[in-house]
């Protein structure tokens, strides 16, 4: 017998309809993937509420936006506060400029001149530097590591040998720019000077600062420069009964930098004066609010070759500074006289910059340049006719 063709049977459309009329639970069943069990045998999954989107987007945007607002604000009045400031544009041709370090181009470095002069005002010349101190920020960490420099320090100023000081006041920023740079191989090309009143306001705005005084010699001094500052900057800032430390007004804290006849000579003075910077700073981190007024009222009375941008960038950035160390150069240095005249000398020039270069930057056995050997050299002359 031959055998007869299977038929498949389709099911109609209206059979399937009828069927599901019967039985309301029946549902097709995938042809992917066959169910085991029932419909009966499962338990009803709950249904996922719906998330309402957009109600956190609704809530960030506005203050996102606010604060977009705020930071567009205080760039504008920085920017404008700024521009206010008295410029310097530098003749980079005047200034000697020593870049082989190979770590020197990872750091920004500025100098910062504290100018002595009774009446406030900032020349280009003539004002010697009461106080000069390297700013060294590293431009990934911004770690900061301050280095004064003894205003007594025996130099080449363009071959002429005096204290650094003088540099300033014959040739002004330019030519104090070119002694440092030549005397330590560095590379500076901006400064910021300020004067005795500017300083004494940055203090007052953020409140006061704390100093100690640690000796009855430097609190007698201190008190005779409080006298002066409150001559010079006008007001009538009280003097201190005895040692120990205390929150210093504007005027005390100026005074307390430019304390010169005690223990340590001009290394304790270097050192008061990177301990009241380091006070402005640690102040203006904790009260960043106070900013706006620090800017307005203190940046009128200083003068720098930093752009309107850089100021804006390094003020915006203050708070994620941190000063990590600060220490003074010479770092082996002897105090004499010579041909009547009170030096600090370097032992030896050579060694101090090696020793800066380590301090600054990180760089070991600096490799010093043919120029800065010559002028150690001739110090280390002097320095052996004086017996060291």
């Amino acid at each position: 017998m031959s055998e007869q063709p299977k038929h498949t049977k389709k099911r109609s459309t209206s059979s399937v309809s009828y069927r599901s009329a019967q039985n309301a639970s029946y549902k097709p069943v995938s042809s992917k993937k066959k169910r085991r069990h029932s419909e009966e045998e499962l338990p009803e999954r709950p249904r996922k509420k719906k998330k309402k989107r957009g109600c956190l987007g609704s809530i960030l945007l506005p203050i996102i936006l606010f604060i977009l607002i705020l930071l567009c604000l205080a760039l504008i009045f920085l920017r404008s506060t700024f521009n206010k400031i008295e410029k310097s544009d530098l003749d980079l041709s005047q200034i000697s400029i020593n870049d082989q370090d190979k770590n020197i181009s990872d750091y920004q470095n500025i100098v910062l001149f504290g100018v002595d002069n009774q009446d406030n005002k900032i020349q280009d010349t003539g004002s010697r530097t009461d106080c000069i101190i390297i700013a060294s920020i590293n431009k990934s960490s911004k770690k900061v590591k301050l280095m004064s420099i003894y205003r007594d320090t025996y130099v080449s100023i363009n071959g002429q040998y005096d204290k650094i000081n003088a540099a300033y006041s014959y040739g002004g920023p330019e030519l104090a720019i070119s002694t440092i740079n030549r005397n330590l191989d560095l590379n500076i090309t901006d400064f910021a000077t300020v004067n005795f009143k500017a300083l004494a306001d940055a203090v007052d705005i953020l409140g006061g600062i704390q100093l100690t005084i640690k000796s009855e010699k430097e609190l007698e001094n201190l008190n005779d420069y409080i006298g002066n500052m409150n001559k010079i900057n006008g007001g009538d800032s009280p003097k201190f009964e005895e040692t120990g430390t205390f929150t210093f007004d504007g005027n005390q804290a100026v005074a307390y930098s430019r304390i010169r006849y005690m223990e340590g000579g001009d290394h304790e003075r270097a050192n008061h004066q990177r301990l009241v910077v380091e006070g402005i700073v640690q102040q203006v981190k904790k009260q960043p609010w106070k900013l706006k007024a620090l800017v307005d009222q203190v940046v009128p009375q200083c003068k720098t070759s930093l752009s309107t941008g850089d100021m804006t960038k390094l003020s915006l950035g203050l708070l994620r500074y941190k000063i990590e160390d600060s220490q003074a150069y010479p770092f082996k240095s002897v105090d004499e006289r010579y041909g009547g005249i009170y030096y600090g000398f370097p032992l030896t020039a050579q060694s101090n910059a090696i020793e800066a270069h380590e301090y600054l930057f990180g760089t070991k056995d600096y490799e010093p340049t043919d120029e800065l050997r010559k002028i150690s050299a001739k110090i280390e002359a002097v320095t052996d006719d004086l017996g060291y």
